[in-house]
C-alpha cells in the first residue's frame, strides 16, 4: 500500500514540472505567453510575420503598432519570439530579438 502511495505521490511531482520552461505568465485576457528561440521566414503579409519554431513555420500576427520594427530583418536570421497564444489558438506577436 505505501510503494503505490509513493508511485503516485513521485508521478505528480514528475508531472508537475513538465512543460513549464517556456511559459513566461499568463494574460488577464486569458491569453498565453511564450518565449521560444527559432528562425524567422519572413513577412507573410503586412500583418503577420513567419517563423519557424521546434521545426514548424508558425505565423504570428502582429500589431499594427509593432509593424514597421520587423521590416528590417532578413530572412533565416535566428529570433527570439514572444508571443501570446489566445484561448482561440490565435498567435499574437509581443517581441522579437535577433539572436547573436
Amino acid at each position: 500500500m505505501k510503494k503505490g502511495v509513493i508511485l503516485v505521490l513521485f508521478t505528480v511531482l514528475l508531472l508537475a514540472g513538465c512543460g513549464t520552461s517556456q511559459q513566461k505568465g499568463r494574460e488577464g485576457n486569458g491569453a498565453e505567453t511564450l518565449t521560444k528561440e527559432g528562425t524567422f521566414v519572413g513577412l507573410a503579409d503586412q500583418h503577420t510575420v513567419a517563423v519557424n519554431i521546434d521545426g514548424k513555420e508558425t505565423m504570428l500576427q502582429v500589431p499594427p503598432e509593432k509593424r514597421d520594427k520587423y521590416k528590417g530583418i532578413e530572412e533565416y536570421t535566428k529570433v527570439e519570439v514572444e508571443y501570446t497564444k489566445a484561448e482561440d489558438g490565435t498567435l499574437q506577436l509581443e517581441d522579437m530579438k535577433k539572436k547573436e
